[in-house]
């Protein structure tokens, strides 16, 4: 059985450098008021949008709406069941490149 390494697993201080596609969010805050409140599970992400699964409470279809990253605050539902919130001007950058950069503790 495959044991996970503490220092691999997703937390609120390593979560720049972590995949965040198939972890849920919710939009807190934002400077478009039609974004607040929105759930769902992160689907994809680009340089500037996050692709949102979320599903309608009446009738159970699942959209994805395309959320743009510098005008929302989120909180992110981590497996090990902390929330963080985080400002979604942080994350625009690739995915990919997110390992390089360097961020203040907070």
């Amino acid at each position: 059985m495959y044991q996970y390494d503490r220092c691999n697993m997703i937390d609120a201080n390593n979560i720049f450098r972590h995949e965040l596609i198939g972890l849920n969010m919710e939009i807190v805050n934002s400077s478009n008021d039609s974004l607040i409140g929105l759930y769902g599970k992160i689907v994809d992400e680009s340089k500037k949008t996050l692709s949102l699964e979320v599903s309608s409470d009446l009738t159970k279809n699942k959209k994805i709406k395309i959320i743009p990253k510098d005008v929302v605050i989120m909180n992110i539902f981590l497996p090990n069941g902390e929330i963080v919130e985080i400002n979604g001007k942080i994350l625009v950058s690739r995915p990919e490149d997110r390992i390089k950069k360097k961020f203040k503790k907070i």
